[in-house]
């Protein structure tokens, strides 16, 4: 994720938007994919799939040696890969670099596949409107396994605000937006997380005892927001409450993040109250809390 920066001096990189939108394709749609574009003349489609896996917001870009190291496969058949990849437009190359990264067709299939994501669609003017009203970078987070992905971000008009771009990961355990989603999954769920990170320290206020942070999420339950100081970024707080499906299921989170003085010190109650009402009015046109009847238009 970002930090706080002046505006003049940054801006969302083209190739992490790439990366989000890879993170929009269903992996049901990605195995058809696979099999077109490798047939039976060689390699298994898992591999295929596991070098695109690899792109991230921290990697944008990979050598062909680096791919072929992280998967434990031969530079040659890394190389009869990325070549098909490259003549599909799955991945362009950088010809400077001799680096890979995700091309046309990643991103024209994943424009596809968020048309059907009805939370990125309901939640977009809503996203603005809480950055309007707040004055703040207004943030819609999304699941991935044990991380959260940055789906949708609106920066703050201010000179001084938090910036980060589409597609950035952060863990679930970490910061307000994580957290708000790991406190509704269920208690195998956070224990395999637990174990699985060891709750690493990634900054000077991240939670790293098991039992604090499972006391965290149960008061995150019970008030209905999380909130965020120094957790995963240096002097970056935030503020995050769940939206609901019609089902009843978390599937995102909204949030708003800033520095400590302006979101802590100045009006940190506005802000809850902003961020809450922003998911409860997402939430409900998704059809969460309506009746039988209601529901059964969104199924």
């Amino acid at each position: 994720m970002g930090v706080v920066c002046p505006s003049v001096s940054c801006r969302t990189p083209t190739l992490s938007e790439i990366q989000w939108i890879f993170f929009q394709i269903p992996h049901s749609l990605m195995g058809k994919l696979g099999r077109f574009i490798l047939g039976k003349s060689f390699g298994s489609l898992e591999k295929a799939i596991d070098i695109l896996c690899l792109f991230e917001s921290e990697h944008l870009e990979l050598s062909a040696q680096e791919i072929a190291d992280r998967l434990s496969i031969p530079l040659s058949t890394t190389y009869k890969y990325l070549q098909v990849f490259k003549n599909k437009q799955f991945l362009s190359k950088n010809d400077q670099t001799n680096q890979f990264f995700l091309g046309l067709t990643i991103l024209k299939l994943g424009l596809l596949a968020a048309k059907k994501t009805p939370v990125m669609k309901i939640a977009s003017p809503y996203l603005k409107l809480l950055s309007d009203r707040s004055l703040e970078t207004a943030i819609l987070v999304v699941g991935d396994g044990q991380n959260a992905i940055c789906a949708d971000i609106i920066e703050s008009p201010r000179a001084v605000k938090f910036m980060t771009a589409k597609g950035h990961t952060m863990p679930l355990y970490a910061g307000a937006p994580g957290k708000t989603l790991l406190a509704f999954k269920d208690p195998a769920f956070i224990d395999q997380l637990i174990e699985t990170t060891g709750l690493a320290k990634l900054n000077k206020n991240t939670i790293t005892d098991s039992e604090k942070l499972k006391r965290n999420l149960a008061d995150i339950r019970r008030l209905g927001y999380s909130e965020s100081d120094s957790e995963f970024e240096s002097d970056v707080c935030s503020v995050a409450a769940p939206i609901f499906d019609y089902k009843g299921q978390v599937i995102a989170s909204i949030s708003v993040a800033g520095p400590a003085e302006r979101i802590f010190r100045e009006n940190k109650e506005r802000l809850i109250d902003l961020v809450k009402e922003s998911a409860n009015r997402i939430s409900s046109e998704l059809g969460y809390g309506k009746t039988r009847e209601e529901k059964e238009e969104y199924s």
